[in-house]
């Protein structure tokens, strides 16, 4: 399977990313961000969660108010910051491809899809391919 999402993501290559998760349809990147594991989150697809307040689309407006209704609000940088849980939103063209929540350790962990969980370094190991770019990082108190 590395083979695989070093084909969907070429900057993973050679990174030192870690598969940490089995392939599964049962949650996806915003459901695995929320820290949940039962059913995706996705205002896109018509048979995904979204909260009645949130229009159903792609537009990374639209995620962005998505994890602004859960806590989050726009902040520097990725670096590790006590006290604070950060998220990195990936975009194509204006429209939602992912989203990856940063680790205690400042590493950062990504639910690709249907596919695997993985552990990565840092947001730019997911950019220049099928994601896109990071478009912004968000961050919350820690619990």
């Amino acid at each position: 399977m590395r083979r695989e999402l070093e084909e969907f993501f070429p900057n993973l290559a050679g990174s030192g990313y870690e598969i940490t998760g089995e392939a599964s349809k049962e949650y996806n990147c915003i459901a695995w961000v929320l820290g949940i594991s039962s059913q995706p989150w996705d205002c896109y697809d018509p048979n995904g969660y979204c909260p009645p307040s949130i229009p159903r689309d792609d537009l990374i407006v639209t995620v962005m108010s998505l994890f602004a209704r859960e806590g989050f609000a726009l902040c520097d940088d990725d670096a590790l910051e006590p006290g604070y849980e950060k998220i990195v939103l990936y975009a194509f063209v204006g429209h939602f491809t992912q989203v990856a929540r940063q680790l205690e350790d400042g590493r950062w962990s990504s639910k690709l899809g249907n596919l695997e969980l993985i552990t990565h370094s840092s947001p730019a190991n997911l950019t220049g391919g099928f994601f896109g770019n990071v478009h912004c990082i968000m961050r919350r108190p820690s619990e």
